[in-house]
């Protein structure tokens, strides 16, 4: 056999040969064993905890509420499985397939109660908003209630989760007054 010049003439006579029984027995090997680690290859998918159809505000989740999607790229807050949201209700209504946060839930502390309260600063109760956290103060410059969270806003009414003996304090101060809230 003689080679030719040309390197185009040297993969042609190359590709006529044929394989040696061992070479293509250790392709073969090669190939099994690249298709056995794609089949156990993890997901790249990050497990989320998502509602199964709209649900609204204070409804308590149940297995038929929820299922299990697997997210490109996480989200902070989501839950991995569905065991730890049975039961408890949501803070606000929610549509189908968004990833539920630890945010969309409601507290279930007994010390925690949530109130009503009108704010004095029209203008503030417009920047207030679901999730910020506020100081409540009197119109004599008392602090009601110091990082109580905004539950929902509805025009110049904010609602408040808070401590339950703060949020008796602030009920009972915004049936005569207007408060202040200060944006931590």
């Amino acid at each position: 056999m003689t080679l030719s010049a040309t390197a185009l003439d040297r993969v042609r006579t190359l590709s006529r040969r044929r394989p040696s029984v061992a070479w293509r027995r250790f392709l073969a090997l090669g190939l099994a064993l690249m298709a056995v680690s794609t089949f156990f290859w993890p997901d790249v998918g990050h497990p989320a905890v998502v509602a199964a159809r709209d649900l609204p505000a204070g409804v308590s989740l149940s297995a038929a509420d929820l299922r299990l999607v697997s997210l490109a790229s996480p989200v902070p807050g989501t839950f991995p499985d569905s065991t730890e949201l049975v039961g408890r209700p949501l803070a606000s209504p929610t549509r189908a397939g968004v990833p539920l946060t630890d945010f969309d839930l409601a507290s279930t502390s007994e010390e925690q109660a949530s109130v009503a309260v009108r704010v004095a600063d029209q203008g503030l109760a417009e920047v207030v908003r679901l999730g910020s956290r506020v100081d409540v103060v009197s119109s004599s410059g008392e602090v009601l209630a110091e990082n109580a969270a905004v539950r929902e806003t509805r025009g110049e009414v904010v609602v408040l989760t808070l401590p339950r003996l703060n949020a008796t304090r602030v009920a009972a101060m915004s049936l005569d007054h207007s408060l202040a809230v200060t944006l931590r």
